[in-house]
C-alpha cells in the first residue's frame, strides 16, 4: 500500500522534476550526468530536485500521512525563541 502511495505521488510531480528526480534517485545518476543527459545546467538539476522532495514531502504531510499506521514522529524542536526562560 505503501509503495502505491509514493508512485502516485511521484507521478503527480511535473515532469521536468520527476525526470530528475528520476535520473537521480532511481538511476543512480550523479548530478553532472543527469544535468548533461537532461540539457540542462547542474544548478537547475538541484532545483528541480529539491522541489521534488519538497513537494513529496508536503504531500507525504497532507494526504498520505493521515494513512499511514505509525503515528508521526518528529525529531526536531525549535530552539530559542519565546519559550526560553530569561536568565
Amino acid at each position: 500500500m505503501r509503495l502505491n502511495q509514493v508512485r502516485e505521488a511521484f507521478m503527480e510531480l511535473p515532469d521536468e522534476q520527476r525526470a530528475a528526480l528520476h535520473l537521480v534517485a532511481i538511476g543512480g545518476l550523479g548530478y553532472a550526468e543527469a544535468a548533461e543527459a537532461l540539457g540542462i545546467p547542474v544548478g537547475t538539476l538541484m532545483s528541480r530536485i529539491a522541489r521534488a522532495r519538497t513537494t513529496l514531502r508536503a504531500m507525504e504531510d497532507s494526504d498520505f500521512g493521515a494513512m499511514t499506521l505509525a503515528p508521526k514522529r518528529h525529531y526536531l524542536r525549535a530552539v530559542g525563541g519565546g519559550d526560553e526562560r530569561p536568565h
